[in-house]
């Protein structure tokens, strides 16, 4: 049986064994591998559809001989590259395979092109789309590839110098570059496809290793050709499964066929679950097994089988459904050995390296680039670890986007330096070696939230942006494959470092790099540096983790996946429209090869149908629900179509939608105990108020601790400017300040808080006698203003506003100035006496406020400062200056506040002082806008219900986008105002009938009715 054939003696010999079940084709597998009667040196090779199924063929052969040594288990993509390997042209099968075609293609594209305008066309530059010759290279290498797998011939007419389709038939217009674009391609990479096919099938002539096939349903035409060359020397042994495309195929290859005996697989009993979203999916699968195991004690995961036709889509969700939990207190189906799902992560040192190479085509945003410099091979290096100091500094450095102005140049910007991340670096400097405030002399001003113990993160990052804006520079022009390798290799030097346990990541990259540089070390392509990370990318992507067919876990594999293995238990996830029998196969722009062209969504069929019959039982969990509205949704007609093939219309059990649901522990209850507890919980709930409600209810019933000694206007204003932020600040110590936040946008006008500080600094600069002229240099240089004409016309824009208002108040302003000393006992009712401590100036006998602010609540402060200089004895009016908003634009405002009696000031700042004490212990929900139109209102005889209804985070006009603070206490509508009744130490009511019983009514009126009676 091992001895030489003679060639001349010999006819090709294809045995085609046919049987019905998997055991019986494993018997024959072994009788046949017995009949070779091999000695300890020889061996043999068994074809197998994929990996995974070759692993299970070994232990089959293992379990019935005792031994499966000498045997290699390969599929028949692993038997060519053997065989070519065998011929010497491993190295130009690889190059026609990877990606030396594609580029081989892409230039020979820029060749061919010329002579054909539509070809021409699809390959014109298009910014928006950089990787489009690439994307187009490869796409057409697919196309030549599958034109030499499918239709030899007709490359040889090609390459021979023919033109014609398929057959001799004329070509269409539309595709008569194809022969042209084949000669050039194969004339660049210097190889002839055809003459490795050739040589490969040589090779598989010369082979005298004893050789069988098991279960393969599909192979393509070069590997029917080497099977057909192996057959040449010795006898092949085709053995399939009876009725199946693989049966089919051996059949019209075979000089002889055997049929084994035995009866076929009984159908299996199919339970079919519809469901909802891919998670809830998950969770009923996972139900179900557990099921199935809880009532059958025989049964193992090794004898259960989940397919997914995209095991991708649902890798995250199985690994999570399925990944162990703590004993007794989570789902007894976190105890089955699940085999990890999805691909192998990749390198994060080469995911780094393509996000280098595509730095000089991005813009190089602050926030992008922030994240690039915390990445751990350069966090590690550099000792970045605090990314609050690195936001801040950032931030603070007013950096945007840009490297520098050379870098902005591609945008069109390159006139524009401003807020660069060299400008930016160049404030941080600045800020460390000179003082606040004073001038650098270099046009810029230093920024205020550098310090002296940010040194050496200031350094590091200075040495980091000169090697990436080096790095950029030199990744500009186009390279070949080996020159971006050394780019590569330079930016891993300069940038880099990774502590011991992780070195494993340079070794890779480094084999990876080589890689690209060996397999295109001849080739003179260029490419840009986005096509260059493209190919990077690829390089870089993740791969299918080692087969585990085989070691006792239950296995989740993809659709074609241990094709005819059975099962006692096949559970289908995921069968969709899109997946079976999903899209056709034909790439695009061929021709029409007629029945040589393979049928992908026929095979996808016939694969999920395959594992249906070798199942014992098939579990089948689709969607037929819309996980959000829970209304039905399209079936997946692959679904019904294997139902009848097989045989079976079960009865679909439906699931609610939610593992929580009840209808999930009635019949056939669900295994998940904590899913269970969440359903009692839901039932036993008892209706309670809304979160704001119970916030609020919470936030007004605090207990009041020990008043303070003294209180200031300034506390005053703030408090009753927001009562819910001083509350907050008080009793619970949150503070609003935001967190550092970066920008990537330069201002190209100024709108809200950027306007109001253009204005407010103007102000501050007139009333301290400075020219508005100093506040543009000053905003210039700390680079907040927009740049160039767009900054000037912005900042006069600005200016404009400010000019309007302090023509309005200059007078009074620059009127003879007092200061008034105030210190008053002040008694707040029901809680004790404290002191009001404060200083106020009055000008020309006026108490005079100047704002650029346009809100309501800016009355306050001139109005306390009114009430507390009668009380203390000089009686004087006061006056507001401010900015109102009138149809989109701002115009000046001045408000005047009559003099208050002294008693009743007093008693006033009583009530004042006095909510004042309890908000700081206690939620006085009274926002200070609302509460002074509710006043107004009341004191005109205007109280309208309709008017204080309807939603607040809109253009209200009582109470429009409330603080970040009231947000947590109101959820949607004005009238919640109103909900909260008077408490104890509330003010009394007045004796009107229109006014709302609630405790922001009492507090809108016993606080601000005195400043509206004042105001004119």
């Amino acid at each position: 049986m091992t001895g030489e054939v003679d060639e001349g003696d010999f006819r090709m010999s294809v045995t085609a064994v046919l049987g019905t079940r998997w055991g019986a084709l494993m018997d024959h597998l072994v009788e046949t591998l017995h009949g070779l009667a091999l000695g300890p040196f020889d061996a043999a090779r068994v074809l197998v559809a994929t990996h995974e199924t070759g692993r299970l063929v070994g232990q089959e052969v293992a379990a019935r001989v005792g031994i499966s040594a000498g045997i290699d288990y390969l599929t028949p993509a692993d038997l060519t590259r053997q065989l070519a390997d065998a011929a010497g042209v491993h190295r130009e099968r690889g190059r026609w395979l990877g990606t030396p075609l594609d580029l081989a293609v892409q230039k020979a594209l820029d060749e061919v092109a010329d002579g054909y305008p539509l070809l021409r066309g699809a390959l014109e530059a298009d910014a928006r789309r950089p990787g489009r010759r690439r994307a187009t290279a490869i796409r057409l290498a697919r196309l030549l590839r599958s034109y030499v797998e499918l239709a030899p011939e007709l490359v040889a007419s090609w390459l021979d110098g023919g033109a014609t389709g398929p057959g001799g038939a004329e070509l269409p217009e539309v595709a008569a570059w194809q022969p042209e674009l084949m000669r050039a391609a194969v004339a660049r990479l210097e190889l002839d496809p055809l003459a490795v096919l050739a040589a490969v099938g040589d090779a598989a002539g010369r082979d005298t290793t004893p050789t069988m096939l098991v279960g393969i349903d599909h192979v393509s035409a070069s590997e029917l050709r080497v099977i057909e060359s192996l057959a040449s020397r010795r006898e092949v042994r085709l053995i399939q499964k009876a009725g199946t495309p693989g049966a089919h195929w051996a059949a019209s290859l075979a000089t002889r066929t055997l049929q084994l005996p035995g009866d076929e697989a009984p159908a299996p009993l199919v339970a079919l679950h519809d469901s909802h979203g891919e998670a809830r999916q998950v969770e009923v699968l996972r139900d179900e097994l557990t099921r199935l195991f809880a009532a059958d004690p025989t049964l193992e995961p090794r004898d259960v089988v989940v397919v997914c036709p995209q095991p991708e889509r649902f890798a995250p969700l199985l690994d999570a459904a399925f990944a162990p939990g703590v004993r007794g207190a989570s789902h007894p189906g976190r105890s089955l050995r699940v085999h990890s799902v999805g691909l192998t992560p990749p390198n994060p040192l080469v995911l780094l390296l393509v996000d280098l190479m595509r730095l000089g085509g991005s813009r190089a945003t602050a926030n992008g680039l922030v994240e690039l410099l915390l990445r751990p091979p350069i966090a590690h290096r550099w000792r970045l670890t605090d990314r609050a100091t690195m936001v801040e500094l950032i931030g603070g450095a007013g950096v945007r986007w840009g490297m520098d102005a050379a870098h902005r140049a591609q945008f069109g910007l390159g006139d524009v330096s401003q807020n660069t991340w060299i400008r930016g670096l160049d404030r941080l400097l600045v800020g460390l070696a000179v003082a606040p405030g004073e001038d650098a002399g270099v046009g810029l001003s230093g920024t205020e939230v550098v310090t002296a113990s940010d040194m050496d993160t200031v350094g590091s990052l200075c040495e980091i942006v000169s090697r990436l804006r080096l790095l950029v520079a030199g990744t500009t022009a186009p390279a070949t494959i080996p020159g971006w390798v050394a780019r590569c290799r330079a930016a891993l030097d300069s940038l880099v470092g990774l502590p011991r346990t992780e070195e494993w990541q340079l070794t890779a990259a480094a084999r990876a790099l080589t890689r690209l540089e060996t397999n295109h070390a001849a080739d003179d392509t260029t490419l840009t540096r986005h096509e260059f990370s493209l190919l990077l990318a690829d390089d870089a992507a993740g791969y299918r983790r080692r087969p585990a067919a085989g070691n006792g876990s239950l296995a989740v594999v993809p659709l074609g996946e241990l094709p005819h293995v059975e099962f006692r238990v096949v559970a289908l996830l995921g069968v969709t429209d899109d997946a079976v029998p999903g899209r056709a196969g034909a790439p695009a722009d061929c021709l029409d090869l007629a029945e040589d062209m393979p049928d992908p969504r026929a095979q996808r069929r016939e694969q999920l149908l395959s594992h249906a019959r070798s199942a014992e039982r098939l579990l089948i969990v689709r969607q037929a629900r819309s996980e959000r509205t829970n209304g039905p949704s399209a079936l997946p007609v692959a679904v019904d179509w294997l139902l009848e093939r097989v045989g079976t219309t079960p009865e679909p059990r439906q699931h609610p939608p939610t593992a929580t649901s009840a209808g999930n522990f009635v019949t056939e209850p669900s295994f998940d105990s904590a899913a269970y507890a969440g359903a009692l919980a839901r039932r036993r709930r008892q209706p309670l108020p809304r979160r704001h409600e119970r916030r609020r209810a919470e936030a007004r019933s605090r207990p009041v601790g020990a008043i303070p000694a003294q209180v200031s206007l300034t506390q005053l204003a703030r408090f009753l400017a927001d009562p819910a932020r001083a509350f907050l600040q008080s009793a619970a110590g949150i503070n609003f300040r935001q967190p550092p936040e970066l920008t990537d946008d330069i201002p190209l006008e100024t709108r809200g808080l950027d306007r109001w500080g253009i204005v407010n600094n103007l102000l501050d600069a007139w009333k301290s006698g400075l020219s508005g002229e100093s506040v543009e240099v000053e905003l210039r240089q700390r680079e907040l203003h927009p740049p160039l004409e767009v900054g000037r016309l912005a900042f006069q824009a600005a200016r404009t506003d400010a000019a309007a208002l302090w023509a309005c108040a200059q007078q009074d302003w620059d009127a003879e100035l007092t200061e008034h000393a105030i210190s008053l006992p002040v008694d707040a009712p029901g809680l004790g006496t404290l002191r009001l401590v404060d200083e106020v100036r009055t000008r020309g006998g006026t108490a005079v406020t100047v704002s650029a602010s346009t809100g309501e609540e800016q009355a306050i402060r001139p109005w306390l400062e009114s009430l507390a200089l009668a009380a203390a004895g000089h009686t004087a009016p006061a006056r507001l200056h401010r900015l109102e908003r009138d149809f989109g634009q701002l115009k000046p405002r001045s408000q005047d506040f009559a003099p208050t009696d002294p008693e009743e000031a007093l008693a006033h700042l009583g009530v004042i002082t006095g909510a004042y004490v309890l908000g700081q212990q206690r939620l006085l929900a009274v926002p200070a806008a609302a509460a002074l139109a509710y006043a107004r209102d009341v004191h005109q005889g205007a109280l309208k219900d309709a008017e204080w209804a309807g939603p607040f985070r809109s253009y209200h006009k009582k109470w429009s986008w409330p603080g970040l603070s009231w947000t947590l206490f109101f959820d949607s509508d004005v009238s919640e105002l109103f909900k909260d009744p008077p408490l104890p130490q509330d003010p009394p009511l007045p004796q009107d009938p229109g006014t709302h019983n609630s405790a922001f009514a009492s507090w809108a009126l016993a606080l601000y009715t005195p400043l509206v009676r004042t105001q004119s």
